[in-house]
């Protein structure tokens, strides 16, 4: 989607990043295979996107997957002897959940 406002071809972008065939990034585009970093961190640098827009659905799918389990980590860690760095911990998680919270 981006690329194509951009008018650049599959080939151009296989082209920027030197490789042979555009048939990676052409399989890429159409979700039938995960993208490299490289790929992903052209795209952005190209097309201006960020990466979470980039993948938005992966996002919003890790982020349910986080957040499903923040709360049994939370009563696991209760279980422990409370010291110092597991109240942080445990606050760092409370945290984490209300900014996914609001994320989703």
């Amino acid at each position: 989607m981006y690329r194509k406002k951009s008018e650049l071809t599959i080939e151009d972008v296989a082209q920027l990043l030197e490789l042979q065939e555009s048939s990676t990034l052409s399989r890429c585009e159409r979700n039938e295979r995960k993208p490299c970093f490289e790929v992903v961190f052209t795209y952005h640098l190209l097309f201006n996107v960020s990466i979470e827009k980039l993948f938005e659905d992966e996002m919003k799918f890790t982020l349910k997957k986080i957040r499903k389990n923040i709360d049994p980590l939370i009563t696991e860690l209760k279980k422990q002897s409370t010291t110092r760095k597991i109240r942080a911990r445990i606050a760092f998680l409370n945290s984490l959940k209300d900014l996914i919270d609001k994320k989703i």
